[in-house]
Formats: structure tokens, C-alpha cells, sequence
């Protein structure tokens, strides 16, 4: 599952207020005096006069996408959400891949999904999608127990909630209480036995149990629904090295690096993998890999943490950059 928190409003709409610089417009390489206006208006805070000339701009040349910008922007500023958003939309409708609407309509959905979080839970505060969101918020914050109860309260409303078996999966995996995990995927599995979170999940409390066989056709399932899956790559290859077919887990872990390049665990059982193998070469260079990863750490203490947790479970998180980038 992929869960998120809303940042604060007042905090997101700040990167919208930031000095309005112009592109180059697709009719003339030189603004007409309009467009230079409105920005000057933006910046000066006078947002409903930066509108009019946007607007005015606009009539002239319907394609312009900086005076878009400029009036989503100032629209935004003002709390005209649905009118920014639409603006927004305009310029990339003009322009499929322009960054910076594209960078400001992310910004303005949090905005506009906090409002709408916010009626949830002033309208139902006891409903089960009310219960669901502040249990993804309180993982989002690292409090396992206050999410487990509001997945749970979800669950008393609604015991057929996919969503809610698979995130007490998820959580109670993550603490390895993997007899609990299977419970909850078990029942999500009834629901919906095509659905990838859960039948990695099972793939992971199966594999962390040693019941290889099982993971490895658990995994094997999920990455077809999702061939281009990394975590599901790098769960398989261990697993299969894990139950002594280490042939059979390198092209698993190599699609899994070649996938995520600084993703630790498949670097380092890839090496492990090559070495069993007696493809010494090619360990001894992703083992080297490794060390960039982790930036000089001892190789005992790479061997502990990934002989403890080798599919990262626990804590998610990637090896911090390596020195030379920002």
C-alpha cells in the first residue's frame, strides 16, 4: 500500500507565493506589456490585480502558459482552489510536461485533499474512511499502536475493508508478528486474491518464516501483476538463495538492481549470490558497491544488519547519497 500525509496548508501554499519568473511563450519570444504587469503584480502581493492582467493577457494570446501561471498562482493565493486548479490544468493541457505546473498542481492537491479531509472528519469523524485516514496519518508519524486501533475500528464498521487487512498486515509484519500478518492478508486474500500488496505480504511472513516454498509462489504471483516490481524481485532472490538455489536468485536480484541501483539489500545478496556461485569477480565488484552504499561501513556490520533483516522490512529507507552529491 501507498500511503501519504497531507502537509499543512498553510506551509504548502508558501512554495506558490515564491517571485513569478517568465518562460519564453510559445507565440512571442518577448512578452507584451501585460504579462510583465502581472508579474510585477504577483510579486507585489497584489494578487486580484495580477488576475486582470493575466486575464487580459489571455485575451490576446489564448496559448500563453506563463500568464496561466501567473493567474493559478494568484488565484491559489487568494484561496480560490477550485479556480487555480482548473488553471492549472489549462497550462497542461497546452503543455502535457510543463514542470511548473505540474510542480504547483501537486502542491494545490494537498491543499485541496486537507479540505476535504478535514469535512470527512467534521462531518463522520466515527466513519470507517475517517478511522482509515487517521490510521494512515499515525503511521505517517511512526505511532504503530494508535494506527492499529483505527484499523481496527475500521474493520468493527466495515470487516470487508481490503484496505484495512492489508495495512494491519503490513504493520504487524513490520514488527514481525508475522502470525498476525498472515491473518490479516489471509482474510484480504479471500477478498481479493489478485492484489499485489497482499500476496507480497504473505510472500514476506512466509520467507521470514522459512517456509520458502510457499514465498517463493507467493512472490511469483505478485510479480505478475507487477513484473517491474523491485521489492518483489529482491524478495524472490532471496528467498531462493535462502532455500539453496542461488542460481535460480540471480537474475531475480540482478532485475531487482538494475531496477534500484542503490537499493542495499539486492546489492549485497546479489554478492552473496555470485560468491555461492564461484563468480568471484563479479562479487567482489558488487560487494564494492556495497561500500559505497553504506559509505565506508565495516563489512562485519553490513553482514549483521542484512543477515538480521535482509529484505529491509523493518525499516524502510534508503542508504543516504554518496558524499560527491548533494
Amino acid at each position: 500500500m501507498r500511503r501519504w500525509q497531507v502537509p499543512p496548508a498553510a506551509l504548502v501554499i508558501a512554495g506558490l507565493l515564491a517571485p513569478v519568473t517568465f518562460a519564453a511563450t510559445p507565440v512571442r519570444t518577448t512578452p507584451p506589456p501585460e504579462a510583465s504587469a502581472a508579474a510585477r503584480a504577483f510579486d507585489r502581493g497584489d494578487y486580484p490585480q495580477a488576475i486582470v492582467l493575466a486575464r487580459q493577457r489571455l485575451k490576446a494570446l489564448p496559448r500563453d502558459t506563463s500568464a496561466r501561471l501567473v493567474m493559478a498562482r494568484a488565484e491559489a493565493a487568494l484561496g480560490h482552489f477550485e479556480n487555480a486548479y482548473q488553471a492549472f490544468r489549462g497550462v497542461l493541457a497546452l503543455q502535457p510536461r510543463n514542470t511548473d505546473a505540474l510542480y504547483y498542481l501537486t502542491i494545490l492537491g494537498g491543499v485541496l485533499a486537507e479540505g476535504e479531509y478535514d469535512r470527512l472528519f467534521a462531518q463522520a469523524p466515527e466513519s470507517p474512511r475517517a478511522h482509515q485516514l487517521r490510521g494512515d496519518l499515525h503511521v505517517a508519524q511512526e505511532r504503530p499502536a494508535e494506527a492499529e486501533a483505527e484499523y481496527k475500528a475500521v474493520l468493527d464498521a466495515a470487516p470487508a475493508s481490503v484496505d484495512a487487512l492489508i495495512a494491519l498486515g503490513d504493520m504487524t509484519r513490520h514488527q514481525s508478528r508475522f502470525e498476525d500478518a498472515l491473518a490479516y492478508y489471509g482474510r484480504a486474500a479471500e477478498l481479493a486474491p489478485q492484489n499485489y500488496d497482499v500476496l507480497y505480504g504473505i510472500g514476506v511472513c512466509r520467507s521470514y518464516r522459512q517456509e520458502y516454498a510457499p514465498a517463493i509462489q507467493s512472490f511469483r504471483e505478485a510479480l505478475r501483476l507487477d513484473p517491474t516490481s523491485a521489492p518483489a524481485r529482491l524478495a524472490l532472490g532471496h528467498t531462493l538463495l535462502q532455500s539453496g538455489q542461488a542460481a535460480a536468485a540471480i537474475p531475480e536480484l540482478e532485475t531487482a538492481a538494475k531496477l534500484e541501483p542503490r537499493m542495499l539489500q539486492a546489492q549485497y545478496l546479489l554478492g552473496r549470490a555470485y560468491r555461492l556461485v564461484g563468480r568471484t569477480q563479479e562479487a567482489e565488484a558488487t560487494f564494492a558497491r556495497v561500500q559505497k552504499l553504506v559509505q565506508g561501513q565495516a563489512a562485519e556490520a553490513v553482514d549483521a544488519m542484512q543477515s538480521s533483516d535482509p529484505l529491509g522490512q523493518r525499516k524502510q529507507a534508503e542508504p543516504p547519497p554518496p558524499p560527491d552529491k548533494p
